[in-house]
């Protein structure tokens, strides 16, 4: 193979099972990758200790980009003389701190933050309990919350969101407020790096199913969308399932590779 193959990957409802959370038929398609030496970075929204977890149950240790592209992990593991972490993002206290003395009080009580809610209510939302609660609390970086005010509103918080240097970010649950980092963003940092370091031309895959999907999706080669005909990108080299995960995509992976395979 003439390229380097790296496969970025949103987590919850693109490789995970959305309402188990679990890789279910992945696993062993997840090993077979790796033993072909193609690179697998999950970039998702969840925090370091979810993602740590999550890579404990499959038993490996890859490199990996948390909460929105908030923090890059692991990046050593490819190259000895690249950094263990590279923060992208401000603290979280920080993007709170902006977000409460700027937006406007009647669009911040719209704002149904996560972490004020009962457990009870944080179950519901986000669909963990347990230690997967937990950990998915652990942040950073982000503050995920449900918006519960109205399309015009919504509008607004953006727009001012994007003035103040901040950023609200879509996924399939919930809204999630950070430094103006994007998924997207940490891909082309890591992209950048192994240039620098990788003598192969480099193939990307990004696979996603959401909003805050689409600055990854634009970024790589091929786009790989799970189950959302609303999400357009313009790039010949897309590539789209109805199937949901974990079954939609090991499929839509392989259809990659194919294409990547067919064109060397």
């Amino acid at each position: 193979m003439n390229n380097k193959i790296i496969i970025f990957t949103d987590l919850d409802g693109s490789l995970l099972d959305r309402k188990k959370f679990h890789f279910g038929i992945a696993k062993q398609y997840i090993h077979e990758l790796i033993a072909r030496d193609i690179l697998l970075i999950p970039n998702t929204s969840k925090t370091e200790e979810e993602i740590k977890s999550l890579l404990k149950e499959l038993n490996i240790k890859i490199p990996f980009i948390s909460e929105n592209g908030s923090a890059i992990h692991n990046i050593n593991l490819i190259k000895k003389t690249l950094p263990k972490k590279i923060t992208l993002a401000r603290p979280k206290k920080i993007i709170y701190k902006i977000f409460n003395k700027n937006i406007d009080k009647s669009i911040i009580e719209k704002c149904d933050f996560v972490f004020k809610m009962t457990k009870k209510n944080q179950t519901k939302v986000l669909g963990l309990k347990g230690k997967k609660l937990e950990t998915s609390l652990q942040r950073k970086f982000t503050f995920p919350f449900v918006f519960n005010g109205s399309s015009k509103q919504k509008q607004i918080l953006l727009n001012n969101s994007n003035k103040l240097g901040i950023s609200f970010q879509e996924g399939g649950r919930v809204i999630n407020l950070g430094d103006k980092v994007t998924k997207g963003l940490a891909l082309k940092k890591i992209v950048k790096l192994l240039k620098q370091n990788e003598k192969k031309r480099l193939s990307t895959i990004a696979v996603g199913d959401s909003i805050n999907d689409i600055s990854m999706l634009k970024y790589s080669n091929y786009p790989c969308i799970i189950s959302n005909r609303t999400i357009k990108i313009k790039n010949k080299n897309t590539l789209f399932t109805n199937k949901p995960a974990p079954m939609g995509w090991i499929t839509i992976v392989k259809k990659a590779m194919n294409k990547i395979d067919i064109r060397n």
